[in-house]
Order: structure tokens, then sequence, then C-alpha cells
């Protein structure tokens, strides 16, 4: 079937969307960045899941990345090119992802996360909201946040703990600790553990 595009989703440059047979696939596509989202790409993926949310075509939809990558969070480099990050400026950073969160919180269409490579940061968070997270072997979480000092983010102070658990959420947003695709399927975050070539037509 041919694909076509969501109301709203054409001249993107960071991110993908498609339909395809029904399904919405947004692809993150910075691979030079692992994807990591500067505030533009942030804005990108907010229209990017409006767009899928109101396009009466689709189904569902999936997230993923592009590059062998899901996401590698907050582009750390985009934070640091001024002068240091206010609370207000981290603010804003937030607030920019927050309606495209909000949206896949909301809507009632089935939301899968096909994961492989680096899920970390609000990469991590955003994998959180799907209803499946498909992942591959390769696969990589972390709640990086505290490595550099900042607040979960991408809806992952609420997704976690009833992911996993509450202590358990603790110790891997305390920690910043590195999570394998196994131990995400061990705690329960992670539904499904698919081979990298099949991670797309099997989501």
């Amino acid at each position: 079937m041919h694909a076509t595009h969501p109301p709203g989703t054409h001249g993107l440059r960071f991110v993908d969307c498609s339909v395809t047979s029904q399904v919405a696939t947004i692809c993150l596509n910075r691979p030079q960045r692992r994807n990591a989202m500067d505030m533009d790409m942030r804005g990108e993926l907010a229209e990017a899941v409006r767009g899928a949310v109101a396009d009466p075509e689709v189904r569902a939809i999936v997230l993923t990345g592009s590059g062998g990558h899901f996401c590698a969070g907050g582009d750390i480099k985009d934070m640091q090119a001024g002068e240091r990050l206010q609370a207000s400026d981290g603010r804003l950073r937030m607030k920019a992802a927050h309606a495209g969160i909000e949206a896949l919180f909301e809507t009632d269409k089935p939301v899968i996360a096909a994961v492989d490579g680096c899920a970390y940061g609000g990469g991590f968070g955003l994998a959180l909201i799907a209803d499946l997270v498909l992942a591959t072997p390769r696969a990589r979480f972390c709640m990086s946040f505290m490595k550099v000092g900042l607040v979960p983010d991408c809806g992952a102070l609420y997704t976690l703990s009833r992911s996993v658990g509450l202590h358990r959420a603790k110790a891997a947003m305390l920690s910043a600790r590195e999570l394998d695709a196994q131990t995400g399927m061990d705690w329960g975050f992670v539904h499904e553990l698919v081979p990298p070539a099949d991670l797309l037509p099997h989501a």
C-alpha cells in the first residue's frame, strides 16, 4: 500500500512520518546525534504526533529512530551552545516536547515503541509512553538525567514508577544505571525482544 503523510507533517527535517496500512510510523531522524532531541526536533515531534493523532486514517502509531538508535534523550551539545542553562530555559525545553507527549498520553490509538540501540533520558521516557515496547537484544535503556543534573523529562516521573514499581524507578533514576533489553523484560517495561531486522515489520 502506498505511504501517505498525516496532516501538517510535510517539510519536517528531523522527524519522518508516514502512514501505511493505517499505521503511522514516526521516526526520529538525527542519526549523527543518535536522534538526540534539540529544540527543533522537539517541536517537530509534537507536530508529527498531533498529525498522526488527528488523521482519521491512522489506527495505530509506531515510534522508532533511525541509524540503529531510538533516542539519546536531550541534545546536551545543544543545551551547552549558549550561556549556562537557566531554570527558565530548561522549562522551555521541557514544554517544547510536552505537546507531543500529552497527545500520546491522551490518544485512544495504540502506540508501539520499536527500540533499537540507546533509549536514554527523554528517549527512555518517550518509549515508556507507548502501550507496548518492542526492543532488540542490543537495546539499552537509561534514566541518564542525574548525570547532567536534570529532572526526568518526557513523562518519565509519571510513567517509570507505574511500569516497574516505585523502588526500581527510584534506583534507575538516582543511579542513572544502564539497563539492557533483558532487564527491561525482567522489570516489565519491555513487552517483547525482536531481532533488529524484524523490529519494524513486527511492530
